[in-house]
């Protein structure tokens, strides 16, 4: 009897300190990304690039992490050539994917990311200002001009990230690829970057706003050489890319 108490006392101390943690975090973040965006714009006015307003965004998922007791686990980053724009292609469980890829990847980059985000009350403005691309998953013709904003930003140098599930996965395997982001590398002839998130499915589910502080994961794959498909390959290109996150995650 005495050691079913000590278990319920237990199991239920671990439930307060659980949703203390979540109260802790959502009080934290919600406040951040409105000062985060008011941030932005303003940075925006000193830096017509939006380069500044994309450290400082670095800067603010680097520190969501940390407050949120998030241990991220990063390899692959030697495999990176920083002297040249590339197209960073990653899967898609949580909206904690989004916070990696802009607290670790070494690149300065730009997002294509869904256009429902720039609805959002001064963050969808800040996200302008700072140049990343929004996609219109519905509109064809917009997705080509969305695609043809990012070639402008790898031309400048600049390397893109896109989540070519499209969306976040509803079980945290790797869902089927938007075929037509793979236009972009291909004829851009720009390296191809795998990233592999693990993790953010069992931190943050689809549809949730409570926490689980669970070990992170990220991976650079070796990149894919822009010689290694022709220009209308991007059937293969798209299989390539997820058969290595396939194979990385069956090992590991």
């Amino acid at each position: 009897m005495l050691h079913l108490l000590h278990l319920s006392v237990k199991d239920v101390l671990g439930k307060a300190k659980l949703f203390s943690y979540q109260v802790y975090v959502i009080v934290f973040f919600l406040p951040s990304v409105l000062l985060i965006g008011a941030v932005i714009y303003l940075a925006s006015f000193f830096d017509a690039t939006g380069d500044l307003g994309c450290r400082c965004m670095t800067r603010w998922a680097k520190i969501s992490l940390a407050f949120a007791f998030l241990r991220v686990h990063i390899v692959g980053q030697e495999r990176l050539n920083l002297d040249s724009p590339c197209v960073f292609m990653a899967n898609h469980c949580s909206f904690l994917d989004i916070l990696l890829v802009l607290a670790h990847s070494p690149h300065n980059f730009r997002f294509i990311i869904k256009k429902e985000l720039f609805s959002a009350p001064l963050l969808g403005a800040a996200l302008r200002r700072c140049g990343e691309i929004p996609m219109d998953r519905k509109n064809p013709r917009k997705a080509l001009t969305s695609l043809r904003e990012a070639a402008d930003r790898l031309k400048r140098g600049i390397s893109i990230a896109v989540f070519p599930e499209g969306t976040r996965s509803p079980d945290g395997k790797i869902q089927d690829f938007k075929k037509a982001l793979f236009i972009l590398p291909l004829r851009s002839r720009v390296l191809v970057v795998p990233v592999l998130i693990e993790g953010t499915f069992q931190g943050l589910r689809r549809g949730s706003i409570l926490l689980n502080p669970v070990p992170l994961k990220m991976t650079f794959c070796d990149p894919i050489p822009p010689d290694s498909f022709e220009v209308w390959d991007r059937n293969a290109l798209a299989e390539k890319v997820r058969q290595i996150l396939s194979g990385h995650k069956a090992v590991g």
